[in-house]
């Protein structure tokens, strides 16, 4: 890209946040000594660590891992506050941190500076979907790269490039909320928990359904292809106390009639090459 392209286009992007009015409303406060206050177990994430790549690239992509993870755990969520995965994590560059990992560019797999960020985005999209918070921004990867072994349920996956993509969520509960977030090399984890000062007041349900398969003309008789998909999925939420009450009435209602679709997403992946051929250095991108 142009080296005029990129602060435009950043530009753009914090121009569209402030007509939203999302800065106003960005969770800055990391609270570490305060996290007895926040008691109750809303939800918990946890994303395994792919174990793919050169050395440096593994190494390189736990540490930009724990960096990012330095930024965000124990973010304070106020009622009507709102996490940005780009507003905590910041610019993914050399001079802030930063090494080379792998990066969806374009539809290819690639090596870039802050590669591996994305695991760390699904994680925390997974944990915010699942807890009933309101998404305001996500996007889904361009490419299924890994197929099988992707690290990630189709449709529940978050893609963040800074200045373009990121992952916005706001706290629509009138609970404070505490955002946990931990890399674990040990295990090869990275797991993510979101905890209230009170219970969370309400039922969560969350499907992923593969609508479409996508092929390509190339892939009809080759192994070394990955279909595209077209994927959707919807969040139903269901008061506690409307659980609650709908025990003492008549059992001759359904169930189903007392969940609300709250959220619904379309993702589309586009038919790949199969990015297992990057790790033996027989392949540099994937169309």
């Amino acid at each position: 890209m142009k080296e005029w392209k990129r602060p435009l286009r950043i530009g753009l992007k914090h121009a569209r946040s402030l007509l939203r009015g999302y800065p106003f409303f960005y969770a800055h406060q990391q609270t570490p000594h305060r996290s007895y206050l926040y008691s109750h177990l809303w939800c918990d994430s946890v994303t395994v660590i792919p174990n793919r790549g050169s050395p440096e690239i593994r190494e390189n992509r736990v540490l930009n891992l724990q960096l990012a993870a330095s930024k965000i755990h124990q973010l304070q969520l106020n009622p009507g506050q709102i996490f940005s995965f780009c507003n905590r994590v910041g610019d993914p560059t050399l001079s802030n941190g930063f090494k080379a990992g792998p990066v969806f560019v374009r539809g290819q797999v690639q090596t870039g500076v802050g590669g591996g960020l994305c695991l760390i985005a699904t994680n925390l999209f997974n944990t915010f979907l699942v807890s009933g918070c309101q998404i305001l921004e996500r996007h889904c990867h361009s490419i299924d790269a890994y197929g099988d072994d992707r690290f990630y349920q189709l449709g529940q996956d978050a893609s963040i490039s800074y200045g373009y993509k990121d992952l916005i969520v706001r706290n629509n509960s009138a609970i404070a909320l505490q955002l946990r977030l931990q890399v674990l090399p040990e295990t090869g984890q990275v797991v993510s928990s979101l905890w209230g000062q009170s219970p969370c007041p309400w039922k969560v349900k969350v499907d992923s359904v593969v609508l479409r398969e996508l092929l390509s003309p190339s892939m009809t008789n080759s192994t070394t292809n990955i279909s595209g998909w077209i994927v959707e999925t919807r969040r139903s939420v269901r008061d506690r106390a409307d659980s609650s009450r709908a025990k003492t009435k008549s059992k001759n209602i359904p169930e189903e009639l007392s969940w609300r679709l709250d959220y619904r997403a379309i993702s589309v992946y586009k038919p790949c090459t199969d990015s297992s051929l990057e790790t033996t250095g027989k392949i540099d991108k994937i169309v």
